[in-house]
């Protein structure tokens, strides 16, 4: 509902290699994840607004090594990156895709995910290689005020934590690895200096941090789902990971008026 009134909104899925994240956001077609859920809600909220018309668009991007791969496209090695103009965080030349429906949703999505870069480790043996963000952007024009609002939610899939003694990653496993583990800290970072009220967060530590900024700062809203593993042998990353949520917690971004004007002016990122 805050995504069609205008908000950024951000669902993120995060924790260790193995412990379920992807299922947490994607699921399956019997039993849908946060995202299908998600998309669902926002597409029957759209639908019940009688005097608005919404434009929907979704992008499909994985971030990985540090790079942007862009999930929707024919030219896989077109390079992507990232600009900021005043307070706006976009992303030039990446595919969006208008949609309608559900169905039309799901068709994309499921394109999009076939090119995302999965590999096999000691721990996982379908590991997510790269971090998973899907965005819907949101336009919606009131025909009798004549207002427009803007609002994007983005679905975050987490690549998992990894400890490189466990996982035994060597040559490109191992970098990946390491570009996984130092995106996953800057987003620690990212979240500890919005804990603190710091003068200066620092989103531009990583490509995954800078992307997000738009859904981490203002009067945008974010969830975060902690995944842990229920395996005794990995009590250490679960404690950790249990840390991690609970510091995040106590997070909190601008705040928003309780009750919110359906159609609100907001210059958010396009």
């Amino acid at each position: 509902m805050s995504c069609v009134d205008g908000y950024n909104v951000c669902i993120l899925a995060c924790g260790q290699t193995g412990s379920g994240k992807t299922f947490t956001m994607m699921g399956t077609k019997e039993n849908p994840g946060v995202n299908i859920r998600s998309i669902r809600e926002l597409l029957c909220i759209c639908r019940d607004k009688d005097t608005v018309s919404y434009t929907v668009k979704i992008s499909m991007l994985e971030i990985y090594n540090d790079g942007l791969n862009d999930l929707l496209t024919k030219n896989a090695n077109a390079a992507l990156d990232i600009t900021v103009q005043g307070k706006s965080v976009s992303v030039p030349g990446l595919t969006q895709v208008q949609v309608q429906t559900e169905a039309d949703i799901l068709n994309v999505m499921e394109m999009g995910e076939k090119n995302r870069k999965i590999a096999s480790t000691k721990m996982n043996i379908q590991s997510s290689r790269s971090h998973l963000v899907v965005a819907l952007k949101v336009e919606g024009s009131d025909e009798l005020s004549g207002l427009t609002s803007r609002g994007t939610l983005t679905l975050c899939d987490l690549a998992g934590s990894e400890r490189i003694s466990k996982t035994e990653a060597e040559g490109q496993r191992l970098v990946e690895a390491a570009a996984i583990n130092k995106s996953l800290m800057a987003l620690g970072q990212v979240f500890g200096a919005l804990k603190c009220n710091a003068l200066h967060v620092p989103y531009r530590n990583s490509k995954l941090t800078h992307l997000l900024q738009p859904c981490l700062s203002g009067d945008a809203k974010c969830c975060v789902f902690v995944n842990i593993s229920p395996d005794t042998k990995d009590v250490a990353e679960t404690l950790s990971t249990l840390q991690f949520g609970s510091a995040i917690r106590q997070v909190s971004l601008g705040k928003a008026t309780k009750n919110i004007v359906p159609m609100k002016n907001t210059n958010t990122a396009e």
